[in-house]
């Protein structure tokens, strides 16, 4: 069989799909040495994908084509004619903003999730009216969905009107060979040298996107948290600046406590374990996600974990995590507060780390496959 996998929003390694993406296609080759897979991306992203086996190659393509508009327009024109000149069997496009509506083999999306279709300001109002007026439609057209959350498959049942049986969840894995408990006295020598930072301190690892990843709210409660309790500890929220950056940056600035809000901007990979094992807590505020990974990253590394109770979270987190509403500064800051008070156990601790050992990219990559022979008509 001869699988297409479309590879063109890596969006530089920044984001959870791009994660999705990599590591799906580096546990397919462990999984899979008999179809022929065909990686199609930007030739300028080439090196965010490592390929080592002999059935799977890349086709690069010229950098325009990395422009969302001209990319969605390449999806739904140039795409089902390289189909059809590449005899392709099966197309994954893992993104549903690029689900072509003229297809010319059968198509596996991810839907991550459809957060835009229940959040009003998720995006700037053009991309808000494509989500709601074309991406429905782009959905439907999937032959096959796979999301990585039951909360995610009843949303999309629920607001794109997608029967139950076309969708599979299959939970994302993570990195077990990047993401595992480090030395904490290592890890903050390391984050001394190469960030400068030396204090005690709270994470949030997220884009900077507002309103829907809600930094705002977790700066109100940190302030609350600073004033009640005098305490030495900073509040460091790396990720690559995305919509209303902006306004979550002016925020902090104009905080009582803005020396104590740091920026760090994008974390490459490798250095994201340093923080989750050195910090005090990883506090998750976001208000909508469709599967979470720095909350199992976190807990892989050992590290204290709160997070949201909306959305795909509840389900991620399970029961190793506490949880609060994310709607209100105070909720975030009692929980916080008492995380941080009461501390985390050992026993809390090897919990996390036993919880995080499920969530495993070669069997995600094991029922994708299948997915594709069933797909396929295999």
């Amino acid at each position: 069989m001869k699988i297409g996998v479309s590879a063109f929003v890596m969006q530089g390694g920044r984001s959870g799909v791009a994660a999705y993406i990599r590591e799906l296609v580096r546990h397919l080759q462990q999984v899979d040495r008999v179809n022929q897979y065909d990686i199609m991306m930007p030739r300028r992203e080439t090196d965010l994908i490592e390929l080592s086996s002999s059935n799977f190659h890349k086709s690069l393509y010229s950098g325009f084509t990395a422009n969302p508009v001209i990319n969605i327009a390449w999806h739904n024109t140039v795409l089902p004619l390289l189909g059809k000149r590449k005899k392709t069997d099966l197309l994954h496009v893992p993104s549903y903003r690029r689900i072509p509506l003229i297809k010319s083999c059968p198509v596996v999306a991810t839907v991550h999730d459809v957060a835009a279709l229940s959040m009003d300001a998720k995006y700037d109002a053009a991309r808000m009216v494509y989500n709601r007026r074309i991406v429905p439609a782009q959905i439907r057209n999937a032959d096959h969905i796979i999301t990585v959350s039951h909360y995610s498959k009843k949303d999309i049942t629920e607001r794109v009107d997608v029967p139950e049986e076309k969708i599979t969840v299959i939970y994302s894995g993570i990195n077990h060979r990047v993401f595992h408990p480090l030395e904490k006295s290592f890890s903050q020598a390391q984050l001394a040298e190469k960030y400068g930072l030396n204090q005690p301190f709270l994470i949030y690892v997220s884009r900077l996107e507002h309103p829907a990843k809600n930094h705002v709210r977790l700066i109100e409660a940190f302030e609350r948290f600073k004033a009640e309790t005098d305490s030495a500890h900073k509040l460091v929220l790396p990720g690559a600046d995305w919509n209303g950056a902006e306004i979550i940056r002016e925020r902090a600035a104009a905080s009582p406590v803005h020396d104590d809000i740091l920026f760090p901007g994008f974390v490459p990979l490798f250095d994201l374990p340093l923080f989750y094992s050195a910090c005090d807590l990883m506090v998750f505020p976001s208000l909508f996600e469709g599967f979470g990974f720095p909350i199992i990253e976190a807990l892989a590394c050992g590290a204290p974990v709160i997070c949201s109770d909306t959305s795909s979270m509840s389900e991620i987190a399970g029961e190793a995590v506490p949880k609060f509403d994310p709607h209100h500064a105070e909720t975030i800051f009692q929980s916080l507060q008492e995380t941080l008070s009461r501390g985390w156990s050992d026993e809390e601790r090897r919990r996390g780390l036993k919880y995080a050992e499920q969530f495993d990219w070669n069997h995600a990559a094991r029922q994708t496959l299948e997915i594709y022979e069933r797909t396929a008509g295999l």
